[in-house]
């Protein structure tokens, strides 16, 4: 996945997605208009009553419920910090684009040219919404996960691959794994490995105040996150006993509360890089730093 994009961006190429599938669902549909007297015409009234679909496309409305549904879902956790009227007008619309992408008989548009434009109308209070949030700079955030941090503990090393001004933040999913993992792995050689990240990490608190950010390397912001994820705030499906998850969880937290920045999670782990993707998230493969480091 490409990184050089920011949560804003990916919701707007999403939203093109949906798009163009809703403009193949109609031209593959056929829209006639049936009178008292049991007469069609081609020419009918935007949304009348008696608008009918002779044929539609069942194929495109799964296509578009499943990329609407994703749209949904991660639009919902900007959400969690609109206001209330702007939550309830997008939960309205949300039922009426529904409606339309199930080419239900109520409210059937007068041709499939007009309902192309019916649901670009419709839609208008999302684009207005992700407006909000576009800005001109844009701050890169690498997440390293705990193998990430264990191979590459120091900062500096990512440069080579990200160039040399970002925010380097540490979860405390993974600060609680390292613990784990200093006194529980078989290998004691290992342990002593993640005894020495641990020690990086702790000089970084003597420097300052982590959880504000301490500056190291000349340009680079180090941070540490001290709370856990809320996973009543988060994507339905991640599950707050899987240690990934917690990971998904805290950096979509990021993501969104940063939506126009570029959050990156770092991992090798190819199941959590499944699921980033899933959770519309940028990630790197640790391969790619092993690749610039030799």
């Amino acid at each position: 996945m490409s990184t050089n994009n920011t949560f804003i961006t990916r919701l707007e190429q999403l939203l093109s997605d949906i798009y163009q599938v809703i403009d193949t669902m109609m031209d593959n549909s056929e829209i006639y208009y049936h009178d008292s007297n049991g007469a069609r015409r081609n020419f009918i009234v935007l949304g009348s009553p008696v608008n009918h679909y002779r044929k539609r496309d069942e194929r495109s409305q799964l296509i578009a419920r499943e990329l609407f549904k994703k749209f949904i879902e991660q639009v919902e956790l900007l959400l969690t910090h609109a206001n209330p009227q702007t939550v309830e007008k997008i939960k309205g619309v949300e039922k009426k684009l529904l409606n339309f992408i199930s080419q239900s008989s109520h409210g059937v548009p007068s041709s499939t040219d007009s309902g192309k434009s019916l649901f670009r109308k419709q839609f208008e209070i999302f684009t207005n919404f992700l407006n909000l949030f576009k800005t001109e700079s844009a701050t890169l955030i690498l997440v390293p996960d705990t193998n990430a941090l264990i191979q590459f503990p120091d900062p500096s090393s990512y440069q080579k691959l990200f160039g040399r001004t970002f925010t380097f933040l540490i979860l405390p999913t993974v600060l609680s794994e390292l613990d784990k993992l200093k006194v529980g792995h078989r290998s004691e050689d290992f342990r002593h490995k993640v005894k020495s990240v641990i020690k990086r990490l702790k000089g970084f608190r003597n420097q300052g105040d982590v959880l504000q950010g301490v500056t190291v390397a000349g340009s680079i912001n180090v941070k540490m996150v001290a709370t856990e994820p809320n996973f009543e705030k988060t994507l339905q499906w991640l599950d707050t006993e899987n240690q990934d998850d917690r990971i998904i969880a805290s950096t979509l937290d990021v993501q969104v509360r940063n939506p126009t920045d570029q959050v990156v999670l770092i991992t090798s782990d190819l199941n959590l890089q499944n699921k980033a993707q899933t959770a519309m998230l940028n990630f790197v493969d640790t391969d790619d730093l092993e690749e610039t480091a030799s």
